[in-house]
């Protein structure tokens, strides 16, 4: 295979080729990379799409069996690729390019060379920023005029091709929308897809008044709706799909002459209206209608979402059909019956977040970010050990995670995207992932690639302690976040101040706990002075730890700056109890805390819940108590409508009215009672 390219390389690029092959009745199969994200079609049908998070040094290239789109005889391969161009937390930049190889019964039959026909797409052009996690989106129009083909141009690229580490996503389910408001809008400025959508004044009409149809009887639709409405710029639609999902939207409308439309997506509808604007962030396409029918579906940007909406500058406005996507990695499903329908619900949401939440990677969610963090990722990894009994994937984390670290030793935030941004701490949850992976299911190959990786980070911790503690670090690249509670959010990203050096409880209570976590795994592939180094370091940060008690309050410190202590979370208490090294009369009266922290520290969150949880169950009688306060949060979402667990407890609330409602490390109901349920008396 060649990697070729466009006769021009910029950024924000789609790009469009097309080759034909003679193909017999045989197995045929595609292989096909590119620089971000392809989309491949045989003969018109949709094939393949995707490309696997990954770096230059260990490109993948995957193989798809496509014989159910082949004919006997000529056919033609049509893929259109995005090359994203900046790094985002999603991606790092790489050369664009693409590369394909067909192959019937393992003989080549065509392949990507400076031959292949290319073309800059007009259909598709860079849209507006979604969020800086994402990158940008898609700009698409059915007006457009084709740009010519011409020959493409052969790219040396220096990848270093590698084996697809686990399966492809699939396609696994189309869900049908049903409208749910309509109405007709006044755009009010706004300069992105989003911002109009957002600003735009809306009026609302009852649906037989824009349809003539009964809501009653309406059933999703079964046959096409038409939307009729002479006031204000248009008609606005608003799509429910029954639940929070991840995939590709589609659907078929049709306009009496050309105009403009703007499509939004978005997980809740809190302000009676789609959220399609917060903050920088924009959720939303503009689009070039035609006159007529205009069927669009896209394979290039997975969306996450349960509404979409349509902001059509038209008096008349026809769906055909609003339907969408779901693109989910094929885990194992084990049958679970916990013998209570609540318990039963709790586990098989947390179970659907988890699925929700990863795709080439696990990722925090499927909304806002798609991203690959330290922390979230060996959250989820533990949680579905249980769901999914299956570690492959974690495993291909953990590499994308290893293959990051930085000059200074630590990890990127979001591998393989190179943000210029580090959280100490999630590179010690790494540690952690890694280990607990080999301990649940180890895998002899996978341990001597990462361990070096794992021994480099336990030494950069060596350098960052001081006085038996870590230390906070100061600079631009390093955040100090452990997590959303107040005061352990570690001031913000990319703040460029002098954050003073101050030892950091949490960081030496859990870095302590990797030590000790890799020193039994150097001890079980049999490098005893390794692990002897690991163990002298971490008795040497053990016996720091009661520098940070406070004997008066009874708790300890989250911080030891120059005017001494400073800082009580519950996130502290729970870390040092699930050091082991907390002596029982202590544990308890810290258990006690973290049952009702009010007016003692401030509370966790849920991303840190898993942390809280262990530290009570490592007393069993504190079981109930954690059923109990599963059942408030959890089953509190779902009476509240949720189809997946939320970022926090605030759900949209938090975080300017951008927190998430689909995050994988609140899937912690699963990890609890799989581990520990059939103890509950």
């Amino acid at each position: 295979m060649r990697w070729i390219w466009l006769q021009q390389e910029e950024k924000y690029t789609f790009a469009e080729f097309k080759s034909v092959f003679t193909a017999g009745t045989g197995r045929v199969q595609l292989k096909i990379g590119a620089d971000f994200r392809y989309a491949a079609y045989v003969n018109g049908t949709f094939a393949a799409n995707g490309q696997y998070a990954d770096f230059p040094t260990q490109k993948v290239v995957d193989t798809v069996d496509i014989s159910a789109f082949v004919k006997d005889g000529e056919n033609e391969l049509f893929i259109v690729a995005y090359h994203m161009g900046d790094d985002c937390q999603i991606c790092s930049t790489q050369p664009a390019s693409v590369a394909f190889e067909v192959l019937e019964d393992g003989k080549t039959i065509a392949c990507s060379s400076k031959e292949t026909l290319c073309r800059q797409s007009t259909a598709y052009t860079a849209g507006d920023l979604i969020t800086p996690q994402l990158g940008r989106g898609i700009y698409y129009s059915f007006t457009a005029k084709e740009n010519a083909w011409e020959s493409a141009r052969e790219v040396e690229t220096g990848f270093v091709l590698a084996d697809r580490p686990i399966k492809k996503t699939e396609i696994q389910q189309k869900r049908l929308g049903k409208v749910i408001a309509q109405g007709s809008f006044q755009l009010n400025g706004g300069e992105t897809a989003g911002e109009k959508m957002q600003n735009a004044w809306l009026s609302s009409r009852l649906f037989a008044q824009m349809t003539g149809l009964d809501e009653l009887t309406y059933n999703g639709f079964a046959k096409p709706v038409v939307f009729t409405e002479t006031q204000g710029d248009g008609v606005y639609v608003f799509v429910d799909f029954g639940c929070e999902s991840a995939g590709y939207p589609q659907f078929s409308v049709e306009v009496e002459k050309a105009c403009t439309l703007y499509f939004g997506w978005g997980e809740h509808l809190a302000d009676l209206r789609l959220e399609t604007r917060r903050g920088v962030r924009n959720f939303g396409f503009k689009m070039d209608l035609k006159a007529g029918r205009n069927d669009f579906s896209q394979y290039l940007l997975r969306l996450g979402c349960r509404y979409v909406c349509f902001f059509a500058e038209t008096d008349v406005f026809t769906i055909n059909e609003v339907a969408f996507e779901e693109e989910l990695y094929p885990f194992p499903m084990p049958k679970k019956d916990f013998g209570d329908r609540l318990f039963n619900k709790i586990y098989e949401t947390g179970r659907r977040t988890l699925q929700l939440c990863a795709h080439e990677h696990y990722e925090d969610c499927p909304w806002r970010e798609q991203a690959l963090y330290g922390m979230d990722s060996r959250n989820q990894m533990l949680f579905g050990y249980g769901a999914f009994g299956e570690y492959e994937f974690a495993r291909a984390s953990i590499r994308l995670l290893a293959q990051s670290m930085a000059e200074d030793g630590l990890l990127e935030l979001c591998p393989p995207a190179k943000c210029g941004l580090t959280i100490p701490s999630f590179s010690a949850y790494m540690v952690l992932a890694f280990c607990e992976n080999a301990e649940r299911d180890f895998n002899a190959a996978f341990v001597d690639e990462v361990m070096p990786v794992a021994e480099k980070l336990i030494y950069t911790f060596m350098m960052h302690t001081k006085n038996g503690a870590l230390q906070t670090i100061s600079g631009i690249r390093y955040w100090n976040f452990h997590e959303w509670s107040d005061g352990l959010d570690g001031v913000g990203p990319f703040k460029n101040i002098d954050i003073p050096e101050e030892s950091d409880a949490i960081m030496t209570a859990l870095v302590y706990r990797a030590a000790k976590a890799l020193e039994a795994l150097e001890k079980k592939v049999g490098r005893l002075n390794q692990a002897a180094k690991l163990d002298a370091y971490a008795e040497s940060l053990a016996s720091k730890f009661e520098q940070f008690y406070n004997e008066e309050k009874g708790l300890y410190a989250s911080y030891i700056g120059d005017d001494g202590q400073k800082g009580y979370h519950a996130y502290t208490q729970a870390v040092f109890i699930t050091t082991g090294r907390v002596d029982e009369e202590r544990a308890k009266a810290l258990r006690e805390v973290l049952k009702y922290p009010d007016g003692k520290v401030v509370d966790i969150t849920l991303g840190a819940m898993e942390v809280k949880y262990t530290a009570l169950l490592m007393d069993e009688t504190q079981l109930p108590f954690v059923i109990e306060d599963i059942c408030e949060k959890f089953g509190g979402m779902l009476y509240q409508g949720a189809t997946s667990y939320w970022e926090t407890i605030k759900a949209d609330k938090d975080f300017e009215n951008a927190g998430s409602l689909c995050h994988g490390w609140a899937a912690i109901a699963c990890y609890v009672f799989d581990n520990y349920l059939k103890n509950l008396a």
